[in-house]
């Protein structure tokens, strides 16, 4: 939802500049002055608007380098965090397996020692 509304953002931005731009060049175009007085204002309006554009672009771009930067960031401390819970997890049964092996090897050695008892007598 967020990279739908960014997407939007950057659309609505773009159509505002090109919106600029064209209303710039229309105004210049039916103003009363000198051919040679039009086109160097429709270029300076080109150039300005190529450089807010560029400007815009560049920002953007950083902000997203920024946001995968700290998506990438935070992905990775989950994947550290899940890491220790499984390695937490297999000590803990390693733990509970020697544990449980002990005591049924006690029990083995029990029953045996009351097998030999029963048969001694």
């Amino acid at each position: 939802m967020d990279n739908e509304k960014q997407g939007n953002g950057l659309v609505v931005l773009l159509a505002f500049f090109t919106g600029g731009l064209i209303g710039s060049l229309l105004g210049l175009l039916f103003a009363p002055m000198a051919g040679r007085e039009t086109r160097e204002k429709i270029r300076d309006a080109s150039t300005d608007v190529r450089d807010r554009t560029i400007d815009t672009a560049h920002r953007a771009k950083d902000a997203t380098t920024e946001r995968v930067s700290d998506l990438v960031d935070k992905g990775k401390a989950r994947v550290d965090d899940a890491t220790e819970s499984v390695k937490a997890a297999v000590e803990a049964g390693k733990s509970a397996f020697v544990e449980k092996k002990s005591e049924l090897a006690d029990i083995l050695a029990r029953d045996k020692d009351e097998d030999e008892a029963k048969a001694d007598s």
